[in-house]
């Protein structure tokens, strides 16, 4: 048995009406203009020559006109109007003058703009047509039959006098002559009509195929590239907010590619489309640090381990193996405690929920300040796990990429989503990872546990007098967590145990003076001023440089303080060099905490 390839048959060819000035004469010839009968010659008579176009006997010339088109000068078929004026054109003709006229066509009688849906057909005069049965002749000399005004053109597809052109008329013969006398030019006078003509066929069909080929190899690649861009864009669209990865990718093409994202925004809809999953991705980069700081005491306290069963424990001593132990310990509980509360809570990303007190009619979010002393812990126990100042600096870096970081994305975000800014300061975790930072850099920072003490009641008393200017300055409300609902009375109580502790120390030699004692004072209330300062600072440093990074990428470095609404963008696909560093030094810092 043989096999055979089927090869695609194109059509045959078929013989094609010649152009309209083959059989009306020379293109610049008037038609509908007959050859008056005393010059009539056998030259401009015979058989071949034009003759007017439905040449009038029983109907006058002026009757006769109202039925041609005007654009053509043939009897219409059936008759329309552009809408503005009372001319009548073939319905082909005007639809061909709608098509080419560009966005706005114009009539070729009136100059009035038109449409195709304007197209209005005449039924009056279609009536009257096809009423009338007066006659014409036909238009193709030799045929000389006479033919009623609303069948001509009918007679004119069928004439046996029209003028054909062969149908290798595209491959090289040239003859033009009439339908009726096309059979005996295929039969006997065309030379293509044997080896050419095969030859013609063979060609055509390798042409087909190849067409063919090459429009099915482009319709596979077009699909190749839609299913590549269809998993993508499901892959994209698949993405969760709260998924720590997703978030870094999403990060990372807000900082880099903040032209791309505002180009491409729906297709991150789900995770930056609505407040909630928006704030979820700021939840996330709030809490990653934290992680990223008991990871490292987790991945430290496994080196200790492998030292101890290598017996290396003399290089950090057993005190300091059950130190390091105890610490990562406590931390990995206060951690664990505060994401229990995290999922307990059951709210959404926005707000945490308010627990009522049965009987007293109090409703207080506890939750919030479980997690919050829970991520105090953890930072707090950072610096212990560390070398005091190696500490402080890493918690302070900490501090500094925590708060600039995620404003910086939060700004990108809020500017290609057109949003209200701030949105930051409304999420779930801000005041509890702020009040944690800020904090556990004040007990720190301040080596005699009463000056941090001492700071808190004084900040907290300036606000409760009202100190405008001190408020807006040196506070942090909104992250003060349970600090904020201590009435002023507990604080002064506080506060006259705390000097009454100072007595006594100064009784027994602890402290030198009272001055030393108020000093302590002072210095608790300038660390936390300088903190709270610092916090504000940062967020105000993360929002201009997001701000910056987008209006880069967008190509509006003039225009940083105007949001995106305002303008009609022309994003840049290329990197915003600021935008990359800053993702870079994020990346750097989460690598240098876990493997330094």
């Amino acid at each position: 048995m043989t096999s055979t390839t089927a090869t695609n048959i194109p059509p045959p060819l078929e013989a094609t009406p010649a152009p309209y000035y083959s059989y009306w004469g020379d293109p610049g010839e008037t038609p509908g203009v007959d050859v008056p009968t005393e010059e009539a010659t056998a030259e401009n008579t015979n058989d071949d020559s034009p003759m007017q176009c439905g040449t009038c006997t029983d109907i006058d010339d002026e009757e006769a006109k109202k039925y041609e088109c005007a654009v053509c000068f043939e009897f219409m078929d059936t008759p329309v109007g552009c809408g503005s004026c009372q001319t009548r054109f073939c319905r082909p003709c005007l639809e061909r003058v709608a098509n080419q006229g560009g966005a706005r066509p114009k009539c070729s009688h009136c100059r009035a703009p038109f449409t195709l849906e304007s197209i209005q057909v005449d039924e009056a005069l279609q009536e009257e047509m096809n009423n009338c049965m007066e006659t014409v002749l036909c238009p193709f000399r030799g045929c000389g039959k006479r033919v009623p005004i609303n069948a001509i053109k009918l007679h004119e597809a069928q004439c046996d006098h029209i003028k054909m052109k062969c149908k290798f008329n595209e491959w090289g013969c040239e003859w033009i002559g009439k339908k009726l006398d096309l059979e005996h030019h295929d039969n006997h006078e065309c030379e293509f009509r044997n080896e050419m003509g095969r030859l013609v066929n063979t060609i055509r069909e390798k042409t087909l195929n190849q067409t063919e080929t090459i429009a099915r190899l482009q319709g596979t690649r077009v699909n190749q590239m839609v299913n590549t861009h269809t998993r993508q864009l499901l892959m994209i669209r698949g993405r969760n907010a709260g998924n720590v990865f997703d978030v870094l990718a999403m990060s990372y093409e807000a900082t880099c590619f903040p032209g791309r994202l505002a180009a491409a925004k729906d297709m991150w809809g789900n995770m930056i489309a609505h407040d909630h999953p928006r704030a979820l991705v700021y939840n996330v980069l709030l809490v990653l640090p934290l992680f990223v700081c008991i990871s490292k005491c987790s991945f430290w306290m496994a080196i200790d381990l492998s030292n101890m069963a290598s017996q290396h424990i003399y290089r950090v001593g057993l005190y300091g193996m059950i130190q390091h132990f105890h610490v990562n310990i406590v931390a990995s509980s206060a951690a664990g405690l505060a994401v229990f509360c995290m999922i307990a809570d059951g709210g959404d990303a926005t707000h945490w929920t308010e627990m009522h007190v049965q009987g007293t009619g109090i409703s207080y979010p506890f939750l919030r300040d479980i997690v919050a002393l829970g991520f105090y812990v953890c930072y707090f126990l950072f610096v212990d796990f560390m070398d005091y100042w190696p500490g402080i600096v890493l918690l302070l870096c900490t501090f500094s990429f925590t708060v600039t970081y995620s404003s910086c994305v939060a700004a990108i975000l809020e500017t290609v989503n057109g949003s209200e800014q701030g949105t930051l300061k409304k999420t779930r975790m801000w005041p509890s990872v702020v009040f944690a930072l800020r904090y556990a850099c004040l007990f720190q920072i301040c080596w005699v546990r009463f000056e941090a003490v001492k700071g808190v009641i004084v900040l907290r008393l300036v606000k409760h007098l009202s100190l405008k200017h001190f408020k807006l300055n040196f506070t942090v409300e909104e992250t003060e967590c349970f600090l904020s609902v201590i009435p002023p009375s507990i604080l002064v109580a506080f506060g006259a145990a705390v000097t009454a502790l100072d007595h006594v120390a100064i009784g027994n030699g602890v402290v030198k003076d009272w001055s030393a004692a108020f000093y302590a004072w002072g210095t608790g209330a300038a660390t936390l001023a300088f903190l709270n300062v610092f916090t504000h600072t940062l967020y105000l440093c993360g929002q201009g440089t997001g701000d910056a990074i987008y209006f880069e990428g967008t190509n509006l470095r003039n225009h940083s303080n105007e949001r995106l609404q305002t303008y009609n963008l022309l994003p840049s696909q290329r990197p915003v060099y600021t935008g990359v560093v800053t993702f870079a030094l994020a990346l750097f810092y989460m690598i240098f905490m876990v493997a330094v």
